[in-house]
């Protein structure tokens, strides 16, 4: 029997009301065009690759319009975020929120999908259209539940399989989001309080693990 996978998708906090408004999550294309986004917590230069690199399955398009969830907390990207890499971002990771869902709540409301064996906005990237036991075939699934998953020199290839994507085409409901996961006790009260606000109901939980 196949895992029920989780999947993760990162944001800032100040995100999350327009989340609620809008009723989920929309790819990049779209929350641009409508001015949904309010903190940018991405890499611009890898933004703006993600926009010109073409799908060959699935939807097609590009990855800007999808929306991205990783198959790991602790990404390569939230260390970017923590370290201060992204040139336009630097709040660090603790306004940083995951919204968890799972592959298969995913599949099960039939949203079109495809998935990546790495960061879909690199120079070389396969994609492929969601399929159960190909996904399973492909993802490295242990070196999701690691700790570290730096690049060492017996596998040279560490960080990028790391960076694999799960990407939905162009929105992702708030009903199929499991739970907000938050750093800390105030980022838990401030999540509650919006949801509170929009009258959403989602289980918000401190996970200091989750982070760097």
């Amino acid at each position: 029997m196949v895992p029920n996978r989780p999947i993760y998708h990162i944001t800032h906090i100040r995100n999350l009301p327009k989340i609620l408004n809008q009723g989920g999550l929309f790819s990049d294309n779209s929350a641009a065009q409508e001015n949904l986004t309010d903190t940018d917590i991405g890499m611009p230069s890898i933004k703006q690759r993600r926009r010109t690199t073409p799908v060959d399955c699935g939807p097609g398009g590009t990855p800007a319009d999808y929306v991205p969830f990783y198959f790991c907390y602790r990404s390569p990207m939230l260390a970017s975020i923590n370290y201060g890499n992204v040139p336009t971002y630097r709040e660090g990771q603790e306004p940083v929120l995951y919204l968890t869902s799972t592959l298969t709540a995913t599949r099960n409301s039939g949203l079109p999908a495809v998935f990546t064996e790495g960061n879909a906005g690199a120079t070389f990237v396969d994609f492929h259209a969601d399929d159960v036991e190909l996904c399973e075939k492909l993802i490295d699934w242990p070196l999701m539940t690691q700790k570290w998953w730096n690049d060492i020199p017996e596998d040279p290839n560490r960080a990028s399989r790391r960076q694999a994507e799960y990407l939905v085409h162009n929105f992702f409901p708030v009903s199929l989001i499991a739970s907000i996961v938050v750093h800390n006790e105030r980022r838990a009260s401030e999540a509650r309080l919006i949801l509170a606000e929009h009258g959403v109901t989602i289980p918000v939980m401190v996970y200091p693990e989750w982070y760097y």
